[in-house]
């Protein structure tokens, strides 16, 4: 598997539901990630990426579905531009955040995560 197939099937989890995201987490995370976001707490290790994930279902969302702009890939690094979708309890859209992100492996395990939106969009969520 690429670095590239690893970080789709990360966000591809996503939109499977956060239980599945949490499972993604663990089993492609270093032990010792950092993954940052904008406006959100940056965790390390997959066990708080995946209690972040987990955590969503208690703030109403129970997926993130992705749409790719562009993916490039070049040795450790694979970057993302896309749009996430955060999708409701009830199933529909509850908010759309353009994204890049800025990801590094090493040994097939993501490493580190940047990710840059604009928080702005987060008081659109309520």
């Amino acid at each position: 598997m690429s670095n590239e197939d690893v970080l789709r099937a990360v966000l591809t989890s996503w939109g499977e539901g956060m239980e599945a995201a949490a499972a993604a987490t663990r089993e492609h995370f270093a032990d010792d990630c950092v993954w940052e976001q904008t406006a959100i707490p940056t965790t390390t290790g997959p066990e708080e990426a995946a209690r972040l994930m987990l955590g969503m279902e208690g703030m109403g969302f129970r997926a993130i579905e992705v749409d790719y702009r562009n993916v490039v890939a070049a040795g450790d690094v694979v970057c993302t531009e896309r749009v996430d979708h955060l999708v409701g309890l009830d199933g529909t859209r509850k908010g759309s955040f353009p994204v890049v992100g800025v990801t590094e492996f090493r040994d097939g395990k993501i490493s580190s995560w940047r990710e840059y939106f604009d928080s702005a969009n987060l008081a659109q969520l309520g």
